[in-house]
C-alpha cells in the first residue's frame, strides 16, 4: 500500500454468500479508490487469508452464512491475523451489534451500507496501528501483574482484585468495570473502544450522546465525562 496516497489503495476483502450483493459492494469500494477482493465462500476466503494475510488491510464479512458460524470466523480472523474486520447485516438490533463487537468486530454496518460509510473504513486500520502496538506489548501474565499494581494504587484490596480478575475472565474479556483496565483512568483499550463503537452504532450518530452511550455500555465507574471526551476524539 502506498502510504503517500493512503487511504487510496486500501486492500479490502469482502465475504458474502450473495454473489449479486458482492458485485455491488465491489463497485462501491472501487469508487472509494480501494483495491477489492471478493469471495462468496467462507472457507475459500479463509484459505486466501492464510496465504495472503500481508495483502489484506481490512475485511468486510456478512454475518449470516447457511453453513458457517460467522462469529467463530470473526474470532479466528481477529485472534490469528489481527486484521480489522467489519461485520455487515440487515439485522441491526442492539444485541446483535454488541455480540459482534464483543467477539472482535471493529465495526458493524447495516445492509446496504452507504458509500459515505465505506469511505471511512480506513479509520479502523489506522486505529489498529495506534492501539494495537500498545495492546501487543504485554502478555496476559504481564497484564495481570499490571492490574494488581493498578488496583493497589487505587486502594482496592487483594480480595477485591481477585473478584475483579474473575469478572474479567467470566465475561469473555468484555469490560464490565472500568477498574478492570490497566491504567483505565488514562487510556481506552481496544476492547473498551469496541464497546463504545457498538453503543454509538446502536444509537445512531444523531442520538449518540454521552449519557445514552454510557447506559448502553454498562461499564461500572466509567463516567459521563470520560465518554464525552472519547466521543469528541472519535
Amino acid at each position: 500500500m502506498d502510504h503517500e496516497l493512503w487511504p487510496s489503495g486500501l486492500r479490502v476483502l469482502v465475504i458474502d454468500n450473495n454473489s449479486s450483493y458482492l458485485k455491488v459492494m465491489e463497485e462501491l469500494l472501487i469508487k472509494c479508490s480501494y483495491k477489492v477482493t471478493i469471495y462468496n465462500n467462507v472457507r475459500e476466503a479463509m484459505s486466501f487469508i492464510y496465504g495472503n494475510q500481508q495483502t489484506v488491510d481490512i475485511i468486510i464479512c456478512d454475518l449470516f452464512f447457511p453453513t458457517e458460524d460467522s462469529l467463530l470466523i470473526l474470532q479466528e480472523v481477529t485472534s490469528k491475523f489481527d486484521i480489522p474486520t467489519i461485520i455487515m447485516s440487515s439485522n441491526g438490533d442492539t444485541s446483535t451489534v454488541m455480540k459482534c463487537i464483543t467477539n472482535g468486530a471493529s465495526d458493524f454496518l447495516i445492509k446496504p451500507p452507504r458509500i459515505e460509510e465505506l469511505k471511512n473504513i480506513w479509520q479502523h486500520v489506522f486505529r489498529k496501528q495506534i492501539f494495537g502496538a500498545e495492546h501487543r506489548k504485554c502478555s496476559n501474565a504481564q497484564q495481570h501483574v499490571d492490574n494488581q499494581l493498578s488496583y493497589r494504587a487505587m486502594g482496592i484490596t487483594e480480595e477485591a482484585t481477585a473478584t475483579l480478575d474473575g469478572e474479567i475472565r467470566g465475561n469473555n474479556g468484555t469490560v464490565t468495570d472500568i477498574r478492570d483496565l490497566r491504567k483505565s483512568r488514562l487510556s481506552w483499550t481496544m476492547q473498551l473502544h469496541r464497546q463504545f463503537i457498538a453503543a454509538v452504532n446502536s444509537l445512531g450518530a444523531d442520538k449518540a450522546v454521552p449519557k445514552k452511550i454510557l447506559e448502553i455500555m454498562k461499564v461500572k465507574h466509567l463516567t459521563r465525562e470520560q465518554v464525552a471526551s472519547h466521543l469528541q476524539i472519535y
